[in-house]
């Protein structure tokens, strides 16, 4: 098994001293006094100028009421502050970033993604369950209800003919289309919030061409009803 990356706090001075020190215990003290874990020989940095703190909750810096004061990306802290990943702390020339490889990303999630946390109408095609506004339909589909629907689901969106349907659905070439018309009422009894039967929500009618399956209605600007 892979181990995670450590935390780190890379060390900048301005005569061109690097380091990188990996953040493996709990306290890490700063300043100019040998005894600290990370030393800074400034004239402008107190003997215990300054702490790095790590607990379950996360990390922080806290400034020892320093003579000249710690900066926390340009701004002067007073006592604790918590850190983030890529938060800079300055103190006198040194500048200390702060990396913590685990942090969850920030960022708006993919649109795929949102799409899918917005569906009213959800399919788990493995369990064969029927989400509706995040609860399971109840009783369940019939098989032949839940085939139909696990079609349109697949091709959400889209117009599906009555042709593609009794093939995919049924595996015939040739079929008496009032079949699927019952099937498809027998459906909308089941999905569609109550009395949207007659007005349905979900699966649309698109006269002359077939059926199509829309999951997040609010979105669906060119919804026809049947």
């Amino acid at each position: 098994m892979e181990a995670l990356a450590a935390p780190k706090l890379t060390f900048k001075r301005e005569n061109g001293i690097y380091r990188e020190l990996e953040w493996n215990k709990d306290l890490i003290t700063v300043g100019r006094d040998r005894e600290n874990d990370l030393i800074i020989d400034h004239p402008q940095v107190s003997r215990r100028h300054a702490q790095f703190l790590r607990d379950d909750s996360g990390f922080a810096i806290r400034d020892l009421k320093s003579t000249n004061g710690t900066l926390l990306n340009g701004e002067i802290i007073q006592g604790m502050r918590e850190l983030h990943h890529q938060d800079k702390v300055t103190i006198a020339d040194a500048l200390i970033t702060f990396q913590d490889p685990q942090e969850t990303l920030r960022g708006p999630l993919a649109a795929e993604v949102l799409r899918a946390i917005r569906e009213e109408l959800r399919i788990d095609s493995p369990t064969k369950t029927v989400f509706i506004c995040g609860q399971p339909l109840d009783p369940p589909l019939t098989l032949k209800e839940f085939q139909l629907l696990d079609l349109l689901y697949q091709r959400k969106g889209q117009v599906v003919s009555k042709a593609e349907i009794a093939k995919l659905v049924w595996d015939y070439d040739v079929f008496d289309f009032n079949a699927i018309d019952a099937l498809v009422y027998r459906l909308r009894h089941r999905i569609e919030p109550g009395p949207n039967k007659n007005k349905p929500r979900y699966l649309l009618t698109q006269r002359g061409f077939g059926y199509k399956l829309v999951t997040n209605p609010e979105n669906n600007a060119e919804q026809k009803n049947s």
